[in-house]
């Protein structure tokens, strides 16, 4: 596990430093706010069609290979960025970017593997608390390397310093991680293989908290990542934030997300349940959301921040630790692998509706109407499966 948390860590710190970057890169070549949130839409959507395949694939032929392979090509996609010189340079990095985050689908895959449902979310926290630790350093990191001309700012570097420790994150991967999938749920995968894909995902499907928790996948994604890709220009706007000023902000969100979810989220799990976890996450989310819209001060933002950090901290492992116990016997990559589609096409569908919310309503309204979302949803969710999120299905045959 230790192995898998210092691969991802030093690959997180490297999305730490581009992250929040990014659209002032874009608008560095004339990139209009619509504009940058295709950036996100074009991760994304390479995010959704290639996790179901690096599930499958890992169930079948291994999580090492596979993960390997994604650390490899999430480097590329760094140095790439650094390199670009026109916004479609940039969309194409993004492109391969979001083909390398199914790293995340078998990195938790791995730790599936490894832990017992007792410690499941604990595990899974450890996953987040890379992601926390990569936005403790990264922004900073990307804040210094940036330099102090507003006017001038130093995009390349941090690029190819996040591509250098994203390199060194595959070479102690390629040492130190090894295989997690027995022989047995190899086995069980491939008798699977006879079906074709639509099947398996009518067999993964075929229990309704499967699907409910999937739907959690796409709403957190959705709402999110409405505000996520614009949230460096809505401070900007709001406040005249600068990019040195969101690394302090980004990091610290990411000190939050430690506190979370590599310290919090055991306890929280063993005394509070994976399922009232899920109805505390998405209360603390969407009451971040509406309060950010309402904040008129920084201090009142700061609080949504938190609220909304934690509400993301809490959310994002149990969702992994909840669908990994309901995924039958050697479908853990490909349901993990499916959830984080489903969480892809939330990352497509919010940035492009937020862009059109930000650029022909209001920069604020992202933030109501997020909201709103995670309220609706959690209405719907309590009524039809509240009772049932803790349970694991019994095993549908084909």
């Amino acid at each position: 596990m230790l192995a898998v948390f210092l691969s991802i860590f030093l690959d997180l710190v490297g999305f730490g430093i581009v992250i929040p970057l990014l659209p002032f890169y874009a608008e560095h070549y004339g990139a209009s706010p619509f504009m940058v949130t295709w950036l996100a839409a074009a991760f994304s959507l390479f995010q959704l069609i290639f996790s179901y395949i690096w599930g499958h694939l890992s169930d079948r032929w291994g999580r090492r290979p596979i993960f390997l392979a994604c650390m490899l090509l999430s480097a590329i996609a760094y140095l790439w960025t650094g390199l670009a010189e026109t916004f479609t340079a940039l969309i194409l990095a993004r492109c391969i970017s979001g083909i390398a985050s199914g790293k995340i689908s078998v990195a938790q895959a791995i730790i599936a593997d490894i832990t017992t449902p007792e410690t499941r979310a604990k595990g899974m926290g450890m996953v987040g608390a890379a992601f926390g630790l990569g936005f403790v350093t990264g922004p900073a990191l990307g804040g210094l390397l940036v330099g102090t001309d507003p006017a001038n700012p130093d995009f390349q570097t941090p690029m190819y310093v996040a591509a250098g420790l994203s390199f060194l994150g595959l070479a102690m991967a390629i040492f130190t991680v090894k295989e997690s999938v027995s022989a047995e749920d190899k086995a069980a995968s491939r008798e699977s293989s006879t079906l074709d894909w639509r099947q398996k995902i009518k067999l993964i499907l075929s229990s309704p908290v499967v699907v409910w928790l999937i739907g959690i996948f796409f709403i957190v994604s959705f709402v999110f990542s409405q505000v996520e890709i614009l949230f460096p220009l809505w401070t900007a706007r709001t406040f005249d934030w600068t990019p040195r000023d969101l690394g302090y902000c980004f990091a610290y969100i990411g000190i939050l997300i430690v506190i979370m979810q590599g310290g919090l989220i055991g306890p929280l799990t063993r005394h509070l349940g994976s399922r009232r976890l899920v109805v505390v996450g998405l209360s603390l989310l969407g009451g971040g959301l509406l309060l950010t819209f309402l904040s008129g001060t920084v201090w009142i933002f700061i609080i949504a921040t938190t609220l909304i950090t934690f509400g993301i901290g809490i959310l994002t492992p149990t969702q992994s630790s909840l669908i990994s116990l309901a995924a039958q016997k050697g479908q853990q990559g490909s349901t993990l692998g499916l959830a984080n589609t489903a969480s892809g096409f939330g990352r497509v569908a919010g940035p492009l509706w937020a862009g059109i919310l930000f650029d022909y309503v209001h920069f604020d309204a992202p933030f109501l109407i997020g909201g709103a979302i995670c309220f609706v949803f959690l209405a719907l969710l309590l009524r039809a499966v509240y009772t049932k999120l803790d349970k694991k299905p019994k095993e549908a045959t084909s």
